[in-house]
């Protein structure tokens, strides 16, 4: 494969945070408020996880990383070296796995600081091979004068970009308000990419859902999940004018895939043109697909219509991930797996999306 060497890059992947993590430090100022490990939940005997917000399975989660290479590659730097090593992995931009959920926390207190925690543990992990584990900040954006002074803190000591919630988070204004100025002002600054993934949203994991009744929703709350992505980027980022006001920001949507891409270019010219003079849309400066085609980075896994949608918005806007070690993960023998999947690609683009792109975006050296 033409990428680094016959090596590629990860532009998604996921460490496994120890979950006595916040417990330790944050257990004596806020008690149960605080995310933590539990050994029962709803009478079942296990090892479940309080994200602040909802109780998630953790004993199903590891089982699912022990079958890509180990929990242990999750949160020991050395084993995570090697596992990249025998997967032939370049580096990995890593995010997070227990604060993904712990986003959509009704405790913005608590939630500032686990971030805060998070950022200074992925921080020392990345610190073993900062060009190998590349770290993203966590940033809630509750305050933005705290997620202003946060994104410096961590920017300031190499971290590459942020994730922060993939919708203004509930009670707050929504992303287009000029309140959160700041924040874009600075990311665009510093050429730090702000990621947008899947889960942090206003909807809940099911895939940890306890009761029967819930389950019964469970389809139909994954693909609102998955959907969410849409409204935040055509109300706030395209029309609600974010990405004109600023046009050095970068956005990455991380684990949504490509697929559904090709319907929402559609819509979103739809409604710039026959619908325009019925909605009262912002007037924008450019076609309103086209920000999706130079503004917007587009993470894919294994999506099967992965070579028909980059045939739509360009190899240059596409990052591939491997969401290792999570159950969808890629793992062992990368390349091969990728070359196979990008067949339909030529081989320019092709190293665009499993390499070149990510290393771009995010200044990487490795």
């Amino acid at each position: 494969m033409t990428a680094t060497n016959g090596r590629v890059i990860s532009g998604d992947s996921h460490v496994m945070e120890p979950p006595d993590l916040w417990s330790k430090t944050l257990s004596a100022r806020f008690g149960d408020r605080t995310p933590r490990l539990m050994s029962e939940w709803r009478g079942v005997r296990g090892r479940f996880f309080f994200t602040g917000n909802q109780v998630r399975n953790l004993g199903d989660i590891e089982k699912d990383a022990e079958t890509r290479g180990g929990v242990e590659a999750g949160y020991i730097p050395e084993k995570r070296i090697a596992f990249q090593d025998e997967a032939g992995v370049a580096c990995e931009v890593m995010y997070t796995s227990a604060m993904l959920a712990q986003m959509r926390s009704k405790d913005p207190e608590v939630l500032r600081e686990a971030a805060k925690v998070y950022n200074d543990w992925i921080f020392e992990f990345c610190s073993y091979d900062i060009k190998r584990l590349v770290p993203i900040a966590m940033i809630p954006m509750h305050d933005v004068a705290w997620a202003v002074a946060e994104l410096n803190r961590n920017l300031a000591r190499g971290f590459k970009g942020a994730m922060i919630n993939m919708g203004a988070p509930s009670g707050q204004p929504a992303y287009r308000d000029p309140s959160y100025d700041p924040f874009w002002a600075r990311a665009s600054e510093a050429a730090a990419p702000i990621t947008l993934h899947s889960g942090t949203g206003s909807f809940p994991d099911p895939f940890h859902f306890a009761t029967a009744k819930e389950r019964e929703e469970s389809p139909g709350v994954l693909l609102n999940g998955y959907g969410e992505i849409m409204i935040v980027l055509a109300n706030d980022f395209i029309y609600g004018g974010l990405l004109d006001r600023f046009p050095k920001l970068a956005v990455v949507c991380s684990e949504f895939e490509l697929s559904w891409i090709p319907h929402f270019l559609w819509r979103l010219d739809q409604m710039q043109g026959s619908m325009s003079h019925r909605l009262n849309l912002r007037q924008l400066k450019e076609r309103a697909s086209d920000y999706m085609k130079s503004r917007v980075y587009h993470g894919t896994i294994d999506d099967d219509h992965a070579a028909y949608t980059i045939g739509l918005i360009g190899a240059s806007q596409v990052i591939w991930g491997s969401d290792y070690p999570h159950v969808r993960s890629i793992s062992l023998n990368a390349p091969k797996i990728l070359e196979r999947h990008f067949s339909a690609l030529t081989a320019v683009d092709r190293a665009k999306v499993v390499a070149g792109n990510a290393r771009a975006l995010y200044r990487l050296q490795a």
